[in-house]
C-alpha cells in the first residue's frame, strides 16, 4: 500500500525521538481506518484486524501507525544497548530504556478468536498451503476494491439472504432468490445455486483449464491459443506429448468420471487433470466423491 511507502515513514522517522501520546496514535489509526472504508479499501462489514496482517497469510499488509511507533522505538532502544561509549547522555538513555522486549502484535490471534470471519482460512489451511493460496495479495493485479469484496467474501460478511436473515433478522426468507431451494450463502453462491452451474460455473471451470492447458503446451512445446478466450483443441500433440481437451476416456470398466478436464500423455505414460472450484469444506467432499468415482489405478 501507498500508506506504508509514502505516509508511515514521516512518522516513523521522528519516533522514538518525538513523544506521543497513545491517545493521538490511536486516533491516527481510526481516522485512516475511517478514510480507507470512506472509499471502500476494506469493506464496512470486514473485520478491521485483516488489515494489519502479512499477505502471505491473507492479510492486507497495512502498517498501523501504534505498531510503526513502538517497532522504532525498540530499535533505538536496542541500538544505544548494543553501543559502548562514554557519552553520559547516551549512557543516561540506556539506563532509563527499558529492557523489556516487544510484545508479540495480537492481531493475528483477534482474528482467529472470530469463527465467523475466521471460518474460511481455517478451513482452507488444512487442504491447501496457505502461501500460495494467497499469493494474489502480493502481485498487485486488482483494484483495492476488488481485493476488498474477496476478503468481504472470505468472511462471510456479504449482505446474503442467509445473513440477513439470521444474524440482521430483516427478512423471514433465508432461501436463494435465484434457485429458491438452498439458503443464500457466499458458499451456495459461489459454487452450489442450481441456477448458475449450467453457465456462470461451467464458464469460469472452462477459464481455468484453459490456463492450465496452456502452460502445459509451454511446457511441451505445443501450439496454443493465441488468446485466453479461445478453446483449445480437442487434440494437440507433437512428437513429445499429446494433450486431450475435455476428452471422453473409454474404460474396460464402468466409470462415471470418464471424462476428464486435461489427460496429458507423454511417450507410453499419461496422468489426466480435474478442476474443483469450490469454497472451504467442499473441496474434501468433492475429492472423496470423484475417488470414489475412479479407482485409484484408473489415476495413471
Amino acid at each position: 500500500m501507498a500508506i506504508n511507502n509514502y505516509a508511515l515513514p514521516v512518522i516513523r522517522y521522528p519516533a522514538g525521538i518525538i513523544k506521543w501520546t497513545e491517545e493521538a496514535i490511536k486516533e491516527t489509526d481510526i481516522a485512516t481506518l475511517k478514510l480507507l472504508t470512506m472509499h471502500r479499501a476494506p469493506h464496512p462489514k470486514s473485520g478491521t484486524t485483516r488489515l494489519y496482517l502479512d499477505k502471505n497469510y491473507g492479510g492486507r499488509g497495512l502498517k498501523s501507525v501504534q505498531q510503526t511507533v513502538k517497532d522504532e522505538e525498540q530499535n533505538i532502544k536496542a541500538y544505544a544497548r548494543s553501543m559502548t561509549t562514554s557519552d553520559e547522555l547516551l549512557d543516561e538513555f540506556q539506563s532509563a530504556a527499558l529492557t523489556t522486549e516487544l510484545c508479540p502484535d495480537d492481531k493475528e490471534i483477534d482474528w482467529h478468536m472470530k469463527p465467523f470471519h475466521d471460518a474460511y482460512h481455517q478451513q482452507i489451511s488444512k487442504v491447501g498451503d496457505l502461501h500460495h493460496t494467497y499469493m494474489w495479495l502480493n502481485k498487485g493485479n486488482l483494484t483495492v476494491n476488488t481485493e476488498s469484496l474477496i476478503m468481504a467474501a472470505h468472511e462471510q460478511v456479504l449482505s446474503t439472504r442467509q445473513l440477513q436473515t439470521k444474524i440482521y433478522h430483516t427478512r423471514d426468507d433465508p432461501r436463494c432468490r435465484l434457485c429458491k431451494y438452498a439458503p443464500e450463502t457466499v458458499q451456495h453462491i459461489i459454487s452450489r445455486c442450481k441456477q448458475l452451474a449450467g453457465n456462470a460455473y461451467t464458464e469460469r471451470h472452462k477459464n481455468v483449464a484453459g490456463v492450465v492447458d496452456r502452460s502445459l503446451c509451454d511446457e511441451y512445446g505445443l501450439n496454443k491459443p493465441q488468446h485466453w478466450w479461445e478453446a483449445p483443441g480437442k487434440v494437440n500433440e507433437n512428437d513429445l506429448a499429446k494433450i486431450l481437451w475435455d476428452f471422453y476416456i473409454r474404460t474396460d470398466k464402468h466409470v462415471l468420471a470418464n471424462q476428464p478436464d486435461i489427460v496429458v500423455v507423454i511417450l507410453k505414460n499419461f496422468f489426466h487433470v480435474n478442476f474443483f472450484l469450490e469454497i472451504m469444506g467442499y473441496i474434501i467432499h468433492n475429492d472423496f466423491l470423484k475417488y470414489n468415482y475412479c479407482p485409484p489405478h484408473e489415476h495413471g
